[in-house]
């Protein structure tokens, strides 16, 4: 009699331990906090650049990623963000006056030295101020005249409102007009990929946006200046553009741009942060 006692008592308690059991609240599952995801275009140069550190940024600052979308010039970004549709413009000159009015903020993070870049296979490494102005007035037209193989130049050109085109007439060429032969690249991105594409073909643009994306084609130092030196005459100002309300959200992108980590990550592209 005393074990049955014993036997219904521990039924009991199992009992009442799985009805306790049975009425516990379960653990609620974490759940990831919502990534902020930034929309970014406007200059070829700068949203390459931004391409180029992108997964670094990710990594560095948790909570935020880049959805960067194709270039669409400096002036394509501001309008993007004047009217709502990025969040953030990539720029290569700093704001106007008419679009400061307009609420537009604009924070410089780095240069972008000017190359003077060819397809490999011509083998220079060096031209000097008076060569590159021959080349590029149609005057000198076979590379064996700089000291290169005996073939043609195949000569690439940006339009004439192209901040890298504006900054070769400022260090070389002023006034002097492309040759009527030369071919008219629309784009960054188009540049360097017809100057890899074609034998003897020599163009020029931004070198971090060119290494960003690993373009084969050979930059040249200019008087024995390498494109991504501080003392390379031909500089282009990279930064992003902002709403003036919407700083909050851009700011940590800003923050590490400007921050030890993020001058690291941009000088592996050769931006010249100093």
């Amino acid at each position: 009699m005393k074990i049955r006692y014993i036997c219904l008592a521990l039924l009991v308690v199992l009992c009442l331990t799985a009805c306790g059991n049975g009425l516990k609240k379960p653990e609620p599952t974490p759940t990831a906090a919502p990534r902020k995801v930034l929309m970014i275009s406007g200059s070829g140069t700068v949203t390459a650049i931004l391409s180029g550190v992108k997964a670094t940024f990710e990594a560095d600052v948790p909570g935020y990623s880049l959805n960067i979308l194709s270039g669409s010039s400096t002036g394509g970004g501001v309008e993007g963000i004047l009217k709502g549709a990025l969040d953030v413009a990539a720029m290569a000159r700093a704001a106007k006056d008419e679009e400061t009015a307009q609420g537009v903020m604009y924070a410089e993070f780095g240069q972008s030295g000017v190359a003077v870049f060819t397809h490999p296979d011509v083998g220079l490494t060096n031209l000097t101020k008076e060569q590159v102005q021959g080349i590029f007035a149609g005057e000198i037209v076979n590379w064996a005249e700089v000291g290169g193989p005996d073939q043609g130049i195949i000569l690439c050109v940006r339009d004439e409102s192209d901040s890298s085109t504006q900054s070769l007439r400022e260090v070389f060429l002023g006034d002097t007009l492309f040759p009527a032969t030369a071919l008219v690249q629309t784009s960054q991105s188009d540049m360097q990929a017809v100057v890899a594409a074609t034998p003897g073909a020599v163009g020029f643009g931004a070198w971090p946006a060119a290494l960003a994306v690993k373009a084969e084609v050979k930059g040249l130092s200019l008087d024995g200046v390498a494109p991504g030196d501080a003392a390379n005459p031909m500089k282009i100002p990279v930064g992003i553009g902002y709403m003036q309300a919407r700083q909050a959200d851009v700011q940590p992108l800003m923050d590490w741009l400007l921050s030890e980590k993020g001058r690291a990550a941009l000088e592996k592209l050769e931006v010249i942060t100093e």
